[in-house]
């Protein structure tokens, strides 16, 4: 039989191994090391095919180009490298010879440190007497000699992941040829430039030509911040309707030249968008359908209106424009045409045709832009490898520091993998505190993590600044281990038997001290069977222990390798009891020098020959079962014996939360010993009341005032949350002295 020992994290932590076997003798941290990641260069490819008035009629020669990014960017020209730069508050100018080429297609590769100074690009080109460069505008037209013509403008994005996806490889992803915006399958993973922001730049560019932006498919924010760092994407510049439900699909599928045009009279008529969720929305824009600038003044309406709702019932109209293409003449004219508007909350979005001309209008888009954040978003990191990517490596703690303004929040997770080219582990569970243990597979030579952002006030967003990882490349229990539990099925409540299977190899030095189980409630150990030794080990009963979600086993002596370097195998035989649907049997390993003070190492699960996860085949019937106190009757008089009771219970089939009151027989209340959030197990004291204090159940004799109580009779209550209701359970205690 194993002692028990206090349980210092109730409830939530479940299958989380916390503590961990120390001794003296290596009580010291002696080489852990400390990695700090806090700037994320991602790159982000701009890919635009541009054409003026002049250029589709006689093509370009000589052309002049002005462009900076933040943070550094390269330049392509037609598939030729014109040049880079690494200082965002300058601006190069180039001049390229096109060779009458009636086409000017841009390729700019951009990266982003995350030093807070802005995400975006800003490209001026002046090419005889065109002026053209970076917009998010799909396309503009203009009066030349008398004439309405087209100018595409659109810009595409892209980052290194999409690249890969698409088929374009790294040396030619530049090279763009008449194909490369006919083909659907890349136009569909590419995204369209949204705007973009930078820091005060000492330069004038032509007033038409916008700061675009491209991000991460992540859609977080790296470096636009102030103070750099990773933050939710801003809604600025994105097109909230693009793709979105309407009443008129062609309205919204982010073709302009198709467009929808009303078969009646449109005067009056109105057409709708559901956002999909609840926006700050700020500004409304049409664009005339059809791909023939000299029809746009025939088919653009005269005048429109729009209107918001919450609820698809009540509406408001917000905004409206008369006289389109005269008043609007500098910004869109008959091409397209916005209502801005004080920044209002919204789901459903319409507008409403107020004046016709003669011709019945013809919609080719309807955009609807925001302010504020996206409510959730992740980042991935790159694979980390410390600089040392053959060293295996026992990783001890994360901590990282960020900004989490009330109503955001901030997760972290972690994966491993062993090699450069090794098996991924599984993603860990999230956790939201700044620092806690590292609890991913190892021995391990790379480590991953991922950040969760989320929001519930699209004014708000959380920012993540820097992620510590301490660890260390020496003193490593094991070379590998790779573990399952058998049976994978038992009834829930009973008392069943288990095997941990652990297979494991030991290089030169390397032996096990200490392994911890994550178990569902106080265990009790049978025996540990070493297939090297073919013998069962001896146990240091003293010092191995469980509590209600760790069993800690301590050999006398360290498993060694006998059989110079062979793979060997622990089997590890305990009982315990299950009363949840499912439980995680996660392992830990620490050798006799306490892993260079790094922590235990989480054990691999040994997916090829089992499963770390039990499932339950039989269900209780009650949620809330076994309750009593223990003991009956005590003595709160401080001698040291007898001086503090539990009330221990059994919490079947789910996590709710769980209060426990002591009344007096006249049915006031005395103490609420316990209010919280608890897991399914068995809450009992164990057989060690030293280990009793930490327990939901525990009373030391004291009321709400932290008086003791008179002694006598006394009613215990505990009430169990349910979905379907409050379960209580009463029983009477004894006070005596």
């Amino acid at each position: 039989m194993l002692r028990y020992v206090k349980h210092c994290a109730m409830g939530l932590i479940g299958g989380l191994l916390l503590t961990f076997f120390v001794t003296p003798s290596f009580a010291a941290v002696k080489a852990v090391e400390t990695f700090v990641d806090s700037t994320w260069a991602n790159e982000i490819y701009y890919i635009a095919s541009l054409s003026g008035y002049y250029g589709q009629n006689s093509g370009y020669d000589d052309i002049t180009v002005r462009i900076t990014a933040v943070d550094e960017y390269t330049l392509y020209i037609n598939g030729n490298l014109i040049g880079s730069d690494n200082d965002w508050k300058t601006v190069e100018t180039y001049t390229a010879n096109l060779a009458g080429s009636k086409t000017i297609n841009i390729a700019v590769k951009v990266t982003n440190h995350g030093f807070g100074v802005g995400n975006g690009l800003v490209v001026d080109v002046q090419a005889g007497s065109d002026l053209i460069g970076t917009t998010t505008k799909f396309r503009e037209s203009s009066i030349v000699k008398g004439s309405y013509v087209f100018i595409p403008v659109a810009w595409y994005t892209y980052d290194n992941t999409v690249k890969t996806a698409i088929g374009a490889s790294d040396a030619d992803w530049y090279k763009i040829d008449a194909n490369y915006f006919n083909d659907t399958t890349r136009i569909n993973k590419m995204k369209k430039a949204m705007s973009g922001s930078m820091g005060d730049l000492d330069y004038d560019f032509n007033p038409n030509v916008e700061v675009i932006a491209g991000y991460l498919s992540t859609n977080v924010d790296v470096g636009s911040t102030t103070g750099g760092g990773i933050s939710l994407r801003k809604l600025e510049g994105e097109n909230l309707a693009y793709g979105k439900p309407s009443d008129e699909v062609k309205i919204t599928d982010g073709d302009l030249k198709i467009g929808f045009e009303w078969q009646s009279s449109a005067l009056g008529s109105s057409k709708y968008v559901d956002l999909g969720q609840i926006y700050r929305v700020n500004a409304i824009t049409l664009f005339t359908g059809g791909d023939n600038p000299q029809t746009y003044p025939l088919y653009s309406p005269r005048g429109y209106s729009v209107e918001i709702s919450l609820d698809e019932y009540r509406w408001e109209e917000i905004g409206v424009i008369h006289e389109v293409g005269i008043t609007n003449a500098d910004a869109g004219a008959f091409d397209n045409y916005t209502i801005d508007f004080p920044p209002e909350w919204a789901r459903y979005v319409r507008f409403k045709i107020t004046e016709t001309r003669i011709n019945q209008p013809r919609v080719g888009e309807m955009m609807v832009f925001g302010q504020g954040y996206i409510l959730a978003a992740k980042y991935e990191s790159q694979w980390m490898d410390m600089g040392d990517p053959t060293s295996i490596k026992n990783f001890d703690r994360i901590t990282w520091e960020g900004d989490v303004p009330n109503g955001t929040l901030i997760t972290i997770q972690t994966r491993t993998k062993n090699g450069a080219d090794g098996f991924a582990s599984a993603w860990s569970d999230p956790i939201s505190a700044k620092s806690f243990k590292f609890m991913s597979p190892e021995p391990a030579t790379h480590l991953q993590y991922r950040v969760n952002f989320s929001t519930e006030d699209f004014g708000r967003t959380p920012r993540f600044k820097r992620l510590s990882v301490s660890y260390s490349k020496t003193d490593q229990p094991v070379a590998s281990a790779f573990g399952y539990i058998t049976p994978n099925r038992v009834a829930m409540g009973a008392d069943s038997t288990y095997t941990y299977v652990l297979a494991y190899k030991l290089n030169a030095g390397q032996d096990i001290k200490n392994v911890q189980i994550a178990v569902p409630g106080y265990s009790t150990i049978n025996y540990a069977y070493s297939s090297d030794l073919g013998a069962n080990l001896d146990i240091d009963t003293a010092a191995s222990y469980s509590t209600i979600d760790t069993l800690s086993v301590v050999f006398t002596n360290s498993v060694k390798d006998t059989k110079a370097g062979a793979a060997d195998t622990l089997y590890i035989n305990f009982n315990t009891k299950l009363y949840k649907s499912s439980h995680v049997f996660d392992a830990q390993i620490t050798n006799s020098n306490g892993n260079d003070g790094a922590g235990p190492v989480k054990v691999w699960e040994n997916t090829t020959l089992g499963s770390n996860i039990v499932v339950i085949s039989s269900i209780l019937k009650s949620v809330l079962t076994d309750v009593k106190a223990v003991p009956k009757v005590f003595t709160p008089n401080s001698d040291g014996k007898n001086d503090y009771a539990v009330i221990e219970f059994t919490l079947a089939k789910v996590q709710t939360k769980v209060k426990i009151k002591i009344f007096s027989t006249a049915g006031s209340l005395v103490a609420t010993i316990c209010d919280e959030d608890l897991g399914a197990r068995r809450y009992e004291i164990g057989g060690n009341y030293a280990g009793a204090k930490n327990l939901p159940g525990y009373w030391d004799g004291k009321d709400e005032d932290g008086d003791m109580v008179p002694p006598g009779i006394y009613v215990y209550q505990v009430i169990a949350d349910t979905d379907s209701g409050n379960i209580t359970e009463n029983g009477t205690i004894v006070v005596a002295y």
